[in-house]
């Protein structure tokens, strides 16, 4: 999930250069985490352990829980999250909801998720076939549909309990978590940004559909 203001994203980035603590944290745990991806493709996920995470990564247990909190987490972390969140709250002050979002995700945060395409798709296997990776995916959309409510709350006259706003971060997170599974399960034919653009534009064009479908390009 196109770059208005001269990329909202990219701004934001510039402001926010991470100090080196901050650097050296988040290599880490892109260490970590590729690592289990890797032992995961290896031996099944769920005969893998964090211990044995741990002692491949050459960092102690208590480390990765530190990091992830849970073996879950590892396959669910995106270090990019945070990003679309400000970038939408701060494109909401111009835009309507469908605009702020595409634009939160712009043409610099595209460019991270094609270089990172391999591991995204590597994560989402996990994501989709293993039920309690899974179960913690659905658990968390829950926690995104209020984080949108808030910021919605805070930048129109809506109020986060209100009815509209509900059914709006509702259908906003269910869509994009059914555009996850239609991208694994098509077998990832098309880049997860054409996916997305896709996904909004059924969105802001409404719910209905055509008598019948286009062709299918591919």
């Amino acid at each position: 999930m196109s770059a208005p203001h001269g990329s909202a994203v990219l701004s934001l980035a510039m402001k926010h250069v991470p100090g080196r603590r901050e650097r050296k944290k988040l290599e880490a745990m892109r260490h970590i985490q590729r690592t289990a991806l890797d032992l995961f493709d290896a031996q099944g996920y769920q005969q893998v352990t964090i211990e044995r995470i741990a002692a491949e990564a050459d960092v102690s247990p208590s480390s990765v829980y530190r990091y992830f909190g849970t073996k879950e987490q590892l396959v669910l972390y995106d270090e990019y999250d945070p990003m679309l969140f400000e970038a939408f709250e701060r494109e909401l002050v111009d835009q309507d909801v469908m605009t702020a979002l595409q634009n939160a995700l712009s043409s610099s945060l595209r460019d991270l998720i094609r270089e990172e395409q391999e591991v995204i798709r590597r994560r989402m296997r996990y994501t989709m076939e293993e039920p309690a990776v899974r179960a913690e995916m659905l658990r968390q959309t829950d926690e995104m549909e209020v984080a949108l409510r808030d910021i919605l709350a805070r930048h129109t006259r809506w109020e986060s309990a209100d009815l509209e706003v509900q059914v709006v971060t509702a259908a906003v997170v269910a869509a994009f978590v059914r555009a996850l599974s239609y991208w694994h399960d098509t077998g990832y034919r098309e880049s997860l940004d054409e996916v997305i653009d896709r996904t909004f534009a059924r969105l802001k064009n409404g719910l209905s559909l055509a008598a019948d479908p286009e062709p299918d390009p591919n």
